[in-house]
């Protein structure tokens, strides 16, 4: 992955995409995966790429090279990551998805996390965008995750779960990103 944030970089809501974007100054720009009924007010407004952004995408960025991404889904994955974290109304969580475990677990942001299906028992890997106590505010991070109702997320979807419902992922327990459902 070799782009590397710039202080050009500018958010932008595109009415015509219904999106928030990432408009790298170089001619290209980055189409988030939120439409604006998810996004908070601010989003609709045009904001530079700040300090705090760029410290939270070489934290995503650092966390996506422990899993196997080609350079377009690690791009898509961590833009998502920082859209969530900056521009996503508060969610309800959706943890009835996921099998309880017997002890909550505590990630932090920017952590790769291992959910379970309750439909099939297969395991779902998510990077941690913002958490509480009680819950966190996930982005997929395989290409797609096939949930009870049928309804499919894929790379850069939000989800938030309940924090007993994560484990830790460690590297050793490498996923081959392909669908899971």
């Amino acid at each position: 992955m070799h782009f590397i944030p710039d202080d050009c970089w500018q958010w932008q809501y595109d009415k015509e995409q219904d999106a928030v974007i990432l408009d790298f100054n170089n001619g290209s720009i980055f189409t988030s995966r939120f439409s604006s009924k998810m996004l908070i007010p601010d989003a609709f407004s045009s904001h530079p790429f700040c300090v705090d952004d760029a410290a939270l995408f070489y934290q995503f960025k650092e966390t996506c090279r422990s899993i196997e991404l080609d350079d377009e889904q690690a791009q898509q994955l961590i833009i998502n990551s920082l859209i969530a974290y900056r521009f996503l109304k508060p969610q309800m969580p959706k943890s009835w998805h996921f099998t309880p475990r017997q002890r909550s677990f505590q990630p932090t942001t920017g952590e790769l996390v291992l959910t379970e299906l309750t439909s099939n028992n297969k395991q779902a890997l998510l990077l941690v965008v913002e958490t509480n106590p009680q819950a966190s505010l996930c982005i997929v991070a395989q290409p797609e995750l096939l949930l009870n109702s049928g309804k499919s997320l894929y790379l850069g979807d939000a989800i938030k779960i309940m924090n007993d419902r994560l484990m830790a992922w460690q590297p050793e327990q490498s996923l081959l990103l392909e669908k899971v459902g």
